[in-house]
Formats: structure tokens, C-alpha cells, sequence
């Protein structure tokens, strides 16, 4: 009888630890999940930015075209040429300008979560990482939130706005989910030594 008490004493413990203090509980498999689709959405864009930057045709695909970033300044797009060339600046700009001298080679996620807002809108948060030449090497950690909108005539998850967060606010609240194997960050470095970046700041 003690021992059964006992146990749902520590059972109930658990419970109320991550009601009250916002834990996650476990990590969310996205094949059960209502929003696959749109980590489908997001995981496209960034195979996509990783080979060689997006398209106009690209962006038209995946991006709402009032695509909003938040940041210092917030930049409002009003069109798809708009959100292709704020793309293109990101990546022949402003990756050369975080990995020089070296060359950017591609992003890989650390973390990965969401937030659910209604049925046709959700958060995606990420902690990524940048590895450049020689040899991947991972350098820098940056950390942002995706919104991300069902449109309703097509059915499909589309890019709506991008965020800018200081790594250590990354969202460890949210639902936090597995990261797909093929851009999973490795550790070959801790990610501890890593240098935080946040977008507006970089000149």
C-alpha cells in the first residue's frame, strides 16, 4: 500500500511540474501531428536555400506574398519579387558578410519546435547553425521563428513571416520536435562554443 502511495505521489508530481512550469513533456513525432505539412513547407525552404538560394518560381511556391520579417527594421514585402530579392541579399549579402573570410556552406538545425495558434497558423522555432569551408566547419548559432499560414483555396502551408531571436530566448516551451536526420547539427563542435549571431546586428 506504501509503495503504491508512493508512487502516485511522484506520478503526480510529474504532472504538475510540467502543467505549472511549462515543460515539454516529450518530443513530438510530426507524423502525428496536424502541422506536418507545414514542417514539410519549412524543411523544403531550407533544402532549397541551402543548394543554391530560392527562386522566384520557388518563392511563389512557398511563400504567402505578405511575407513580413520582424527585426530592427521590420521589413513589410508586398509582393513576390519583394521576398525574392530580400532572399537573394540574405543569401549573397549577409551569409558572406558572417562567413568571411571563409564561404558559407549550409545550415543545420540544432533545435527545432512549435506552437500551434489555430488550425491554419502555426510558429515554427530553430536554432540553427552555420558551417563554412574548410570541411563544414560550424561556426556561428542563430536562432528565429517562422510563421507559417494554410491558405485556404489551395490547401497548402505557406511561408507568412519570419522572426529574429537571440539564441538564449530560443523557445524551450513550445513543443519541441525531432529534427530530421539528414539536417540534424552533428555536435562536431558543442554547440556551447558557438558564437550567437542575431540578424539586425550584423553590418
Amino acid at each position: 500500500m506504501f509503495k503504491l502511495t508512493l508512487i502516485k505521489i511522484i506520478l503526480i508530481t510529474l504532472v504538475f511540474k510540467n502543467v505549472f512550469a511549462g515543460e515539454p513533456s516529450s518530443i513530438d513525432k510530426l507524423n502525428n501531428t496536424h502541422y506536418k505539412s507545414a514542417f514539410d513547407t519549412f524543411y523544403n525552404y531550407i533544402e532549397i536555400v541551402n543548394k543554391k538560394g530560392l527562386s522566384l518560381k520557388e518563392v511563389q511556391q512557398l511563400f504567402n506574398p505578405n511575407f513580413c520579417f520582424k527585426g530592427n527594421p521590420n521589413i513589410v514585402m508586398e509582393s513576390y519579387e519583394d521576398i525574392h530579392n530580400f532572399y537573394s541579399s540574405i543569401k549573397n549579402e549577409i551569409y558572406p558578410k558572417i562567413c568571411h573570410p571563409y564561404k558559407f556552406v549550409n545550415l543545420k538545425l540544432h533545435k527545432l519546435c512549435y506552437l500551434p495558434l489555430t488550425e491554419s497558423s502555426v510558429k515554427i522555432g530553430l536554432l540553427d547553425v552555420f558551417e563554412t569551408t574548410p570541411n563544414r566547419t560550424p561556426r556561428f548559432k542563430m536562432c528565429f521563428i517562422y510563421d507559417l499560414i494554410r491558405d485556404s483555396k489551395t490547401n497548402k502551408w505557406l511561408m507568412n513571416g519570419l522572426q529574429e531571436v537571440r539564441v538564449k530566448n530560443y523557445p524551450e516551451k513550445w513543443k519541441q520536435v525531432d529534427v530530421r536526420s539528414d539536417m540534424k547539427y552533428d555536435l562536431k563542435r558543442p554547440i556551447s562554443d558557438l558564437k550567437p549571431l542575431l540578424a539586425s546586428e550584423i553590418k
